[in-house]
């Protein structure tokens, strides 16, 4: 099992299962690293975060449109961030966590969670 963790503004190009991680919260990474963990698959982690990584947009939406699932902490995007959050959602690979009960995503995407469970029995299948 190989784990490669990925930040703007790099990309890497193999057949791994990749992952596009946007703003999770420190709770998403502990429940990512726990279920990351558990697989035997090589795993391309890729993370967003631009309190860390900086502001990068367009790295965010070219891995987006590369990676096998996407999970999103809506609660935590930044202003700019959000203006794109619509276009994230109404991906087909695309999972988002969020305690705003009044926007209606579920208009995009039926896609909401509130775990990683069903990721862990993903990550297995394959």
């Amino acid at each position: 099992m190989t784990i490669n963790v990925i930040t703007p503004p790099d990309v890497l190009h193999n057949q791994a299962t990749s992952i596009l991680a946007i703003q999770p919260s420190e709770d998403t990474r502990m429940k990512l690293q726990n279920v990351i963990g558990e697989t035997n698959i090589a795993i391309n982690l890729y993370l967003y975060d631009a309190s860390i990584t900086g502001n990068n947009i367009a790295w965010m939406l070219n891995i987006a449109r590369l990676a096998d699932y996407i999970i999103i902490d809506l609660d935590l995007l930044t202003q700019e961030e959000r203006r794109f959050a619509s276009y994230l959602i109404s991906l087909p690979q695309s999972f988002y966590l969020t305690n705003d009960e009044t926007t209606q995503y579920n208009l995009l995407s039926a896609n909401r969670i509130y775990d990683l469970d069903w990721l862990s029995q993903k990550l297995t299948e394959e």
